[in-house]
Formats: C-alpha cells, structure tokens, sequence
C-alpha cells in the first residue's frame, strides 16, 4: 500500500518556523504520510486567490489529503472544517471555513460531507492564534493515517459551507454583431500572464478581440502558445486552467497593461460560446 500524501497550501511564506512545524505535526500524528508543498507565497489573508490556486491545483493531485490554511478570521467564530469530496483527487479538503476549500470541492465532485473539527481536550487555555499547528495539521494526519472523517468533529450540511461570491461576468450585443465581454482579472502568475475569470471555450473561433483596460485600447490576436507572439505583442490565449488569459510575448501583461487582481477587463469580438 503506497503512502498517503498530504498536500501544503497556505499564506504564511518560507520565512517563519510555520511550515516547518506543520511537517513536523503530520510526521509526529502520521509518521508515514508524505507531504508535498503546493505554496506558501499566497498573498497574506488572500482567500479568493487562495480558493483559486488551489482549485487550479485540486484536480491534477491525485489521492491524499488537501490541507490549505489562509486565515484572516483564525481565533474568531469562524469555523474549521474537515470536508470529503465525491470524485477522484484528494478525498478530504481541511481548513477554515471562509471560502477558501468550496472552489477546489467542486473541481473534485463536490462535497459530500463536512465535519466542525474538535479542538483537542485542554486547549482552553491556549492561544488561538495557530490552527494550523493545533487543529489543521492534526486533523489532516488522523485522515492521513485512516481516521473516519465523523470522528474528527460534529458532521453539518455541506449546504452550510462558506462559498465565496461567484465572479461577475457580464455580456452586452454591440450592433456590428460582436460581443462585449466584461470580467475580472482572477490570478496573475510569476510571468506576468493575466488570467481572467472567463472560460477558455470563449476564444474557439475567434482570431482576434479587442481588449479595453484601463481606457486603453489593444487590438489582440487569439493564439494557442506563447511562442506564436512577436516580442512585446499582446495576445490572448487558452491557458492551461482552461481560461481566457492576456499574455504578452516573453514580457508580462500585467506589467504592460498595468493590472492588477481584481482590475475590470473588457473583450469586444466575435466569439464562439460565451460561458
């Protein structure tokens, strides 16, 4: 029987002793288990990029255990929740209860059960400022090692999970016949590539689009590789998580379009399925 792996996602970077000791509690409680580090860089208390990394993650980890902790509320009513998942990857998700597992849940067939985790006998009387040392990382092991999910806490509807709010997409007929698409830009990678919060079946047909950012208009080809791009040129492309993405060749949109998460993007062109 191969080993279970525990899967690492969170805000608290590489500096501090944080990551370390989450290792060191799942070797202690799951001393067979093996931990792979998805990121530590996500932005501090950045849940909707947080919820989007590991939904981009989720379906290519195969068997195991997610354990994600970006936690803004750690210490308050907030709840932290042990869920298990319907589909193939990661059978359990553990980690706040603020939005940031639902996305990845539904990437792996949804989920099916939830549990509140139990705080361990005595902890009264401990700083609630780490749960992911005292709650997170102890939970993940007893799943790890074969623990039933009900025995870690007290089940909920899975109904009763926080989601975060769905991106806005909006669509408007112009009378030349095209299509004006207005959305968010979700995630921008280490390159600089956009993604934006569109799925990529938008693209099938289309050769170009127009790109309206920040009151500037681009005029951008509809490529399938980065190395289609002249030098500079800005494109648009189906990336790899199945979205739209603004990409500039061997540069970075975002520094050239000046964006950030979260900035208003809007494509104006003839598209083949608005999804």
């Amino acid at each position: 029987m191969s080993a279970v792996r525990v899967f690492l996602a969170s805000d608290y970077g590489l500096d501090d002793e944080f990551v370390g000791v989450l290792h060191a509690v799942i070797a202690r409680d799951a001393p067979d288990a093996v931990v792979v580090d998805l990121a530590h860089g996500i932005a501090q208390f950045d849940v909707a990029g947080g919820a989007a990394l590991l939904a981009r993650a989720a379906p290519h980890l195969g068997q195991g255990v997610l354990l994600a902790v970006v936690d803004p509320g750690v210490g308050t009513p907030r709840r932290a929740v042990a869920i298990e998942v319907a589909g193939q990857g990661p059978r359990y998700l553990v980690g706040p209860d603020n939005g940031l597992l639902l996305d990845a849940a539904a990437c792996l067939g949804g989920a099916v059960h939830a549990v509140v985790l139990s705080r361990p006998e005595g902890d009264g009387a401990t700083a609630r400022t780490f749960d992911g040392r005292d709650l997170f990382a102890p939970a993940a092991a007893r799943l790890a090692r074969g623990d039933a999910i009900e025995a870690l806490g007290t089940e909920v509807d899975v109904a009763s999970l926080v989601a975060l709010p769905a991106p806005v997409v909006t669509t408007r007929a112009l009378e030349d016949g095209r299509v004006a698409i207005t959305t968010a830009v979700r995630w921008i990678d280490r390159f600089g590539n956009v993604q934006l919060a569109l799925s990529g079946a938008v693209l099938e047909g289309a050769t170009t689009a127009g790109l309206v950012v920040r009151e500037e208009d681009v005029l951008a080809p509809v490529v399938r590789a980065y190395g289609d791009l002249d030098r500079g040129t800005v494109g648009l492309l189906r990336d790899a998580n199945d979205a739209v993405a603004i990409v500039v060749g061997e540069g970075s949109a975002a520094a050239r379009l000046r964006v950030a998460v979260g900035d208003r993007v809007e494509l104006v062109g003839a598209f083949g399925a608005l999804h």
